[in-house]
């Protein structure tokens, strides 16, 4: 069983076993992304392997849209 957890005003996305997984993540057709730390990243750009993400206020990526004025693709990538 996985689940999210909560702590204060950041989530967590724990593995079967209770470890706190990391990097990117697919729930429920969603993309989000989880620091080393294992927080969720929320409402902030981003940079993974030299392109750069953006996740919403509920920490989903965004894809296929335009997020202030920047253009993303459907992997979620800015493109320049």
């Amino acid at each position: 069983q996985k689940w999210w957890v909560k702590d204060g005003n950041t989530w967590y996305y724990l593995n079967g076993s209770g470890a706190m997984e990391t990097g990117w993540l697919q729930d429920g057709g969603k993309w989000y992304y989880l620091e080393t730390s294992g927080a969720m990243k929320a409402s902030q750009w981003f940079e993974v392997g030299g392109k750069w993400y953006y996740v919403d206020g509920s920490g989903a990526l965004a894809v296929n849209t335009t997020v202030g004025g920047y253009t993303v693709n459907g992997n979620g990538e800015w493109v320049k």
